[in-house]
């Protein structure tokens, strides 16, 4: 069996010459290198080890609560213990201050070591930014400081079995009361909804009021806790976990809100505002997630093929790190491990230097389908690497194949983020935001690939802002807008590969990103040049 251990020398690596955070106001360098082997000490020890029991014990749903495998929950206690869920809150509200890039080293060590526990554990985060940006003063005096300190942990609360995707169809009402509001109306795919890690979890809902007006306007955002101030528990039951192919110790929840008690945050109408700065947190969590299954997997694979010899009768046997077929799948992997914590981390430092939102809000659904697309091909590749014995359980990188595979469904689905991607990259601002990524991913070294990938791109910009139905391109317009901005963070790490923890390991993938990976966008654009037609849906019909 083959465990995670955090890549502390690749992530110092990716964050100090890809990352930049010394753009940051009050960057210390001492201190991300302090940060760095302590928390992964702490993921080696306490959390990788929780990723088979998870696996194998998974979340349970008994008499309306669900329950834990025991040796999470205590994990859980010593991981609040020792501050890890402050990390980068507000130091009044009991946080530690540190800059965001810090907490997304911390959720990609997590999500290596166990998935199903970073994705519960990073609802809190994003919880605690939405209270910053929307929450009164007096909601940030009261909700704030147990979520710092790990007492409390958080759910996000928006799909319903008729909204998915589109929010506009949620029917959950948020009635008035003297004290607040009720809520009322069933949530589906609640992803940590309950669990017994924390006494109270605190749920942040879309809802309408009675007389809102319809559509993504008439939505509000709600803070439910799970457990009252009196100490009584709310209305809010728990109804059924779902059964899933992967993320086992991930409680997926269907929750019943029966006029449970609530409070506004923000205004009313303004709910898919602010619900979205927890949405945008989560995306970029997701990625990193994607980030932390691609690192395992290299781990897994890397670790199988170099004890592994396989051979012929008349040529012999050698280790499969010698076969040509090996090194091309174990170069794959790790450079898109590399080159997609590379974009998440510029990404992250670019969010906290207030970068152009238009910019932003390209960079943000890219890093996330990018990623999530490479961690399905990834895990693939590792049980190839294997053979027969990566479909058995033993070997558990099919685990990373079942696991990740819900990555390019949650937070927007891929082919809805695309769309999104394709408006905003194309028309948003006559093209402003378009301009701002041609920018930014011209500025730098430039091999003769990637700025042939480049060009392709902008061919292909220019030929979707013509078009007046995008809808059968937006899949490869997203692709191969991803492949630019990967292709942009691994000429930067080429330049600078002598800094880098296996130098010669670097150097071979970012030849393997020039000649196999970005040649990939001259197909993209061709495809876009000629999309295929939409057709009559009658011919789906079953």
């Amino acid at each position: 069996m083959i465990d995670y251990t955090a890549s502390e020398a690749d992530i110092a690596f990716v964050l100090k010459y890809i990352g930049q955070p010394d753009r940051l106001p009050d960057w210390s360098d001492d201190l991300a290198d302090a940060v760095i082997p302590a928390l992964g000490k702490f993921v080696n020890a306490e959390i990788a080890p929780l990723d088979l029991i998870g696996e194998d014990t998974g979340a349970r749903l008994q008499n309306g609560r669900v329950r834990m495998p025991p040796q999470m929950i205590s994990a859980y206690k010593r991981y609040a213990k020792a501050g890890w869920p402050g990390l980068c809150a507000p130091e009044e509200f009991g946080g530690q201050d540190l800059p965001h890039i810090l907490g997304a080293v911390q959720a990609d060590m997590l999500a290596g070591a166990c998935i199903s526990y970073e994705m519960v554990l990073s609802l809190a985060q994003g919880c605690i930014r939405t209270l910053k940006t929307s929450g009164s003063d007096d909601q940030k005096a009261r909700l704030l400081p147990p979520l710092v300190s790990g007492e409390w942990m958080a759910s996000m609360c928006l799909t319903e079995p008729d909204a998915g995707s589109d929010l506009g169809r949620i029917k959950t009402i948020a009635t008035p009361t003297a004290d607040g509001y009720a809520l009322s109306g069933t949530k589906f795919f609640i992803s940590g909804g309950d669990h017994d890690y924390t006494d109270n979890v605190l749920h942040l809902v879309l809802a309408r009021t009675p007389d809102s007006a319809p559509g993504v306007q008439g939505l509000s955002l709600f803070a439910c806790p799970a457990v009252l101030p009196n100490g009584t528990r709310n209305t809010v039951q728990t109804v059924r976990i779902e059964e899933k192919m992967g993320m086992h110790a991930s409680p997926t929840c269907q929750m019943a809100f029966d006029g449970a008690q609530a409070e506004l945050l923000g205004e009313e109408g303004k709910g898919l505002a602010a619900m979205f700065t927890m949405m945008n947190a989560e995306r970029l969590d997701v990625s990193l997630q994607a980030v932390g299954q691609m690192d395992v997997a290299f781990q897994r694979a890397r670790t199988h093929a170099a004890a592994r010899r396989q051979g012929t009768a008349t040529e012999g046997t050698a280790l499969i790190t010698e076969h040509g077929d090996v090194q091309r799948m174990l170069l794959d992997i790790y450079a898109q491990a590399m080159g997609c914590r590379a974009m998440v981390y510029r990404t992250f430092v670019d969010m906290d230097l207030g970068t152009d939102q238009g910019l932003l809000d390209i960079l943000t659904p890219t890093c996330k389908a990018f990623a999530t697309d490479a961690v399905n091909m990834a895990a693939s590749q590792a049980v190839q690497i294997h053979g027969g014995y990566g479909f058995c359980k033993e070997y558990r990188v099919e685990q990373i194949m079942r696991d990740a595979r819900i990555m390019a469904i949650y937070e927007g689905t891929n082919g809805v983020l695309a769309t999104g991607i394709a408006r905003r990259a194309i028309r948003a601002k006559e093209g402003a935001a378009a301009q701002a990524f041609a920018e930014l991913v011209s500025d730098g070294p430039t091999s003769m690939e990637l700025a042939d990938a480049i060009e392709a791109w902008s061919a292909a910009t220019r030929e979707m802002q013509t078009r007046s139905d995008i809808g059968p391109s937006v899949a490869d317009y997203t692709r191969l807008t991803g492949l630019v901005y990967f292709g942009r963070v691994w000429a930067d790490m080429e330049a600078v590969a002598a800094q880098a923890p296996e130098p010669d390991l670097l150097g071979a993938a970012a030849g393997h990103v020039r000649t196999r990976i970005l040649p990939e966008a001259a197909l993209l654009q061709q495809r876009i040049l000629n999309p295929q037609p939409t057709h009559d849906a009658a011919i789906f019909a079953a």
